[in-house]
């Protein structure tokens, strides 16, 4: 996809992701829908699995409108799971990327069990224990992958780990104030970054 189109088309989800904060409801599913179909076009070069983690979390952003949050849970774990797919099997190892995967770790998974201490439902429980596992791994695939560009992949992946950790927090924890707005911008802005690397994909990068 040439430079001119993929502009264009990274505009085009801004301001469809904009235009959710005016709209709200099942217009939450719209730009990450637009998002998967235009990888789509992109998948000769950028392979399958960022069109489908983008179409799945279209689906789990509908469910989630619709208050289904273990139906949105699970069409999200898929989505994570695409994304690890997509970053594995290209695994770089330096003292750097352990280092970074490590401090990660402990992040995500020490904050992953203050927010389960307040989870009463076993479902849901459940649920989210297997989220924030999976959710990590994505983002440790993201960090050990040898591609152009990884960083900003790192970037991408933080930014969904931070949308989702405001979830939990306002949903289990504590009310946030404007803590839909941030979920929303971060989890728009981890999805736009994956869609502007996936366009900008060549051949040999896969």
């Amino acid at each position: 996809m040439s430079t001119a189109k993929r502009h264009i088309c990274t505009a085009a989800f801004l301001v469809l992701a904009v235009a959710f904060f005016f709209i709200r409801g099942w217009f939450v599913a719209v730009p990450t829908l637009f998002a998967a179909v235009v990888a789509a076009t992109a998948s000769r070069t950028g392979g399958v699995a960022i069109p489908l983690a983008l179409l799945c979390s279209s689906a789990g952003d509908y469910a989630g409108s619709t208050g289904n949050f273990l139906i949105q849970v699970a069409f999200f774990a898929v989505a994570h799971i695409c994304y690890i797919c997509d970053f594995a099997p290209r695994r770089a190892s330096d003292r750097g990327r352990m280092v970074g995967a490590t401090a990660l770790a402990v992040v995500a998974l020490g904050y992953l069990g203050l927010v389960l201490s307040h989870i009463a439902s076993q479902a849901e429980f459940v649920a989210v224990a297997v989220y924030g596992l999976i959710i990590y791994i994505m983002g440790a695939t993201a960090i050990f992958q040898r591609r152009k560009h990884y960083a900003w992949y790192v970037v991408a992946a933080v930014l969904f780990i931070l949308s989702d950790s405001l979830i939990v927090c306002g949903k289990y924890i504590t009310t946030l104030p404007h803590g839909s707005e941030w979920v929303m911008i971060t989890y728009y802005a981890a999805q736009g970054l994956f869609l502007t690397l996936h366009l900008s994909r060549r051949q040999s990068e896969e």
